[in-house]
């Protein structure tokens, strides 16, 4: 039975990895064991008691992964260009309280792209709401620049694009405005020409 749901759990680690391939990543891997004082650096003392520490008297403490971040994020400043799109499918390992599992699979799609970031956060929300899409899962962001980003790559008018904008503030003015544009509503010929 353990088995069977390692299995089924593989499966669609599989399919969502094989999608980010699609989308344009490139498929990475990591070691399992990540040199412990990187991450202590990073998150501090206090990781100790979330990831599973080991010692090894020729490289030192070692962490078991507790999750891809650091080192897909060393990866591509050791190897990367820009723009640059990852996936990874793998087991990452955490304390765990109560009789949860300590080892679980994580798969994720990391795009790194400074020349316009809002666009990229963009791009991979755009990639997570379609897979979800499939499920009956809606996908919801607090980052503006996410949304604003959107509005921006619209394929509207500026005066469209602005009154959106504006409205972004504003939820339900700002839905039926989406809608009006996207001829899901009907305005009246005197709001037409207003909103251009």
């Amino acid at each position: 039975m353990k088995n069977d749901r390692r299995a089924r759990i593989k499966e669609e680690a599989d399919r969502l990895a094989n999608s980010f391939v699609l989308a344009g990543a490139m498929p990475v891997e990591t070691d399992s064991l990540l040199p412990a004082d990187v991450l202590l650096d990073l998150y501090g003392e206090d990781i100790r008691s979330r990831t599973f520490v080991t010692y090894d008297p020729r490289i030192g403490e070692q962490m078991l992964r507790p999750d891809f971040t650091v080192p897909i994020v060393q990866l591509h400043m050791a190897e990367g260009a820009e723009p640059a799109r990852y996936t990874y499918n793998g087991s990452v390992w955490r304390k765990q309280v109560g009789a949860r599992s300590t080892e679980f699979t994580q798969v994720g799609y990391e795009l790194f792209d400074r020349t316009d970031p809002a666009a990229a956060d963009a791009e991979v929300f755009s990639i997570f709401a379609g897979m979800l899409a499939s499920y009956g899962l809606k996908v919801s962001t607090g980052d503006m620049s996410i949304l604003l980003a959107a509005v921006d790559g619209l394929h509207t008018t500026d005066r469209r694009r602005a009154a959106l904008r504006r409205h972004v503030w504003r939820p339900i003015r700002f839905v039926k405005l989406l809608k009006l544009f996207s001829g899901v509503s009907q305005a009246s010929e005197t709001r037409t020409k207003l909103l251009g």
